[in-house]
């Protein structure tokens, strides 16, 4: 296990988000956007690709990438190349107008395309806005843009933007939490990830081990059986060839899903859904890279120093990670059961299945339940 060691970087971002003076006020709280300078040292992937001409190469490589006897991995990876660099990270913490006696922050990490808007979708109001219910709990959230996304720095969408990479910007964003941001003091840092967010806590648990308080971990499993499909249902497309409206700086690394079809078929569950919302998260969604999708959840090898609580919050219909039933089994439980296998040393784990639900679960009429779920099971740690 690698020691995550507070350094003088935690201080500085402290320094760069007090000059950050103007507060949003939102329901149960405020909140503090701040683009900081985050510091790494990542052993990502070198992988043996050039820059796609055109979609007809991104398409072939992905058809290539899905097919039943793939070896595309195998056949790009170069071996490990580490990068060392300073990334701008947009960031906005939310602070409780009355925070628990716990002194909790969530910090939360959306999964691929999306953005931080994940977290708070909807805006003011909205029953699908996460944020609102934590700080209604009396908990701080952080909620960022990932490498690559909304706000943050965009750099090389193969060599760098990659799931190491992202781990350790995480694990960073931690320390910062611990770091009395803006004079708070947090007592527990939990993080709370979607999809491509919750591989990457269970990174950071791998190489790190307790460095998070718990951890709540949604769209996740570790069945890989549907993943092959699921992934070129994305329809992977280059982003400023889908949208060059939005998009058109960005070279063609980037990529995103090819439309509104697509989104629906791995994230939505028809009928547990407002088609508007459908629409709005076709409207907003954010890109990914190839990078990232060659690897898109990382290792499933077990997380043997990581001893802190688990749940799992994962849709009935998840169409990624459960191949649209997690209730098939493995041996003897379910998806989400079967998932406790990479955490031999977690004797706290807890499950929850919300019905009618696909991959996007923060996009679904459950919503409101699960997050009920969520904040209940956090306050009883």
């Amino acid at each position: 296990m690698a020691l995550l060691k507070v350094s003088a970087l935690a201080s500085l971002f402290v320094f760069l988000a007090s000059l950050v003076n103007s507060a949003t006020a939102v329901a149960n709280g405020n909140c503090f956007d701040a683009v900081i300078p985050v510091n790494i040292t990542a052993d990502n992937t070198n992988y043996k690709l050039t820059l796609p001409k055109n979609q007809e190469e991104v398409t072939d490589l992905f058809t290539r990438f899905t097919s039943l006897t793939s070896n595309v991995t195998t056949e790009t990876d170069g071996g490990i190349k580490t990068i060392k660099a300073t990334y701008k990270i947009w960031t906005s913490l939310c602070i409780p107008n009355n925070q628990d006696t716990a002194k909790t922050v969530e910090l939360a990490v959306h999964g691929a395309g999306f953005d931080h808007s994940w977290w708070n979708f909807g805006g003011d109001g909205s029953k699908y806005n996460y944020v609102e219910a934590a700080l209604k709990a009396g908990h701080a959230i952080l909620i960022y843009d990932r490498l690559g996304t909304g706000q943050s720095d965009k750099p090389d969408g193969i060599a760098e933007v990659q799931v190491a990479a992202q781990v350790e910007i995480a694990g960073e964003l931690a320390k910062y939490l611990r770091a009395k941001p803006r004079g708070n003091q947090f007592d527990r840092v939990i993080g709370v990830g979607h999809s491509f967010g919750s591989a990457q806590l269970v990174g950071l648990a791998r190489k790190y081990g307790n460095v998070l308080n718990a951890t709540v971990l949604t769209g996740f499993t570790t069945f890989v059986g549907g993943t092959g499909t699921a992934a070129a249902a994305f329809g992977w497309t280059i982003a400023s060839v889908q949208n060059p409206k939005r998009f058109s700086s960005l070279p063609s690394s980037y990529i995103i899903s090819e439309g509104i079809s697509n989104d629906q078929n791995v994230f939505f569950r028809f009928g547990g859904y407002d088609p508007a919302i459908l629409q709005a998260a076709e409207n907003t969604k954010a890109t990914s890279t190839i990078g990232e999708i060659l690897n898109l959840f990382g290792s499933l090898s077990p997380v043997t120093d990581y001893t802190n609580p688990i749940f799992i919050v994962t849709g009935d219909k998840d169409y990624i990670v459960c191949g649209g039933n997690c209730y098939q089994k493995v041996d003897g439980v379910n998806l989400l059961e079967s998932t406790k296998g990479i955490f031999p040393a977690v004797t706290k784990f807890s499950t929850y299945i919300p019905a009618n639900t696909g991959h996007g679960n923060n996009v679904h009429l459950s919503a409101p339940e699960q997050y009920s779920k969520i904040q209940e099971w956090i306050a009883q740690l």
